[in-house]
């Protein structure tokens, strides 16, 4: 009949083992100590068992080779044995974060303990509501969430991660990620023109929410045009980038996108952005009490 491994029982005080583990300390003295387990045979990464020897074998992989740690009597004194090195403790890390749901609830509850804000997507066809998150559900493995960034005029990738809010959260860490909060987080743009005034207060009336963005302007898709001293309108519709018209304030051009469908589901998405963050109101302040406002 073919030999068995023996059953798996409690760790020994003290064990013989082969010549490369003899007098290693298997006890599970250490309360932080975390077995990595593994869907194999063993139940634990990187042990096997020998039929020659008898033995549960422990090997590592280090610097792209791998390397042969000892034999044990059981499978649990080698889990032991693995869990003190260096790679133990990282697996052991990555084997205690939560996934899923519980991942992306931690990565936000994180954001709130750092101080940091969630970096919302600046396009509207992104699948993730974060900028630079893309998710690649052709990825293998659980890690689907593409965080990529723009540098130096190339776009690198950053890493993959579980949960968009994860990859997110990592965004959030970055310089760029930081400079992105602190626009996000001034206050709207106060009109200093008659003609803003009455742009904001029209807004109210026909109960429209001008889109902000952390842009020089403070408003979605609108740029100043410095050659004509006016305020650009653009907005992208059928893959091109199209030139709504010139306005003298930022506000005026702000109103003209928001009666658009496109500027109405940006105004839609940041209320609910705005609620889920708590961002300061997505509506501009009140009016300046330095211009009146016209008749």
């Amino acid at each position: 009949a073919p030999f068995l491994p023996p059953p798996q029982g409690s760790v020994p005080r003290s064990f013989a083992c082969m010549k490369r583990s003899r007098g290693a300390d298997t006890s599970m003295s250490d309360d932080s100590l975390v077995l990595v387990t593994a869907d194999n045979k063993s139940g634990f990464k990187n042990v096997t068992y020998d039929l020659q020897s008898r033995r549960y074998e422990l090997r590592v992989q280090v610097g792209g080779k791998r390397k042969h740690l000892g034999a044990f009597k059981t499978a649990r004194e080698a889990a032991v044995v693995y869990a003190r090195t260096a790679e133990g403790k990282a697996d052991a890390a990555a084997q205690q974060r939560p996934t899923g749901a519980d991942a992306a609830a931690h990565a936000v509850r994180a954001a709130e303990r750092e101080g940091l804000l969630l970096i919302p997507a600046d396009r509207k066809d992104s699948t993730t509501g974060y900028k630079n998150v893309t998710h690649n559900v052709e990825q293998s493995g659980v890690r689907k969430y593409k965080l990529q960034m723009q540098k130096k005029g190339k776009r690198l990738s950053c890493g993959l991660f579980g949960t968009a809010e994860e990859a997110a959260l990592a965004y959030a860490r970055t310089p760029e990620g930081r400079a992105d909060a602190e626009r996000l987080r001034r206050p709207a743009p106060v009109p200093r023109t008659a003609a803003a005034i009455e742009a904001v207060q029209q807004a109210e009336r026909e109960g429209l929410t001008l889109v902000l963005s952390a842009n020089a302007t403070g408003y979605k898709n609108v740029t100043v045009d410095q050659r004509k001293s006016k305020c650009q309108l653009q907005v992208r519709a059928a893959g091109r980038q199209q030139t709504i018209g010139l306005f003298d304030s930022p506000e005026e051009a702000a109103l003209a996108y928001a009666r658009t469908p496109q500027g109405r589901a940006d105004a839609e998405q940041q209320q609910r952005r705005s609620a889920a963050t708590s961002q300061p109101s997505s509506r501009p302040p009140s009016l300046p009490a330095s211009l009146p406002a016209p008749a």
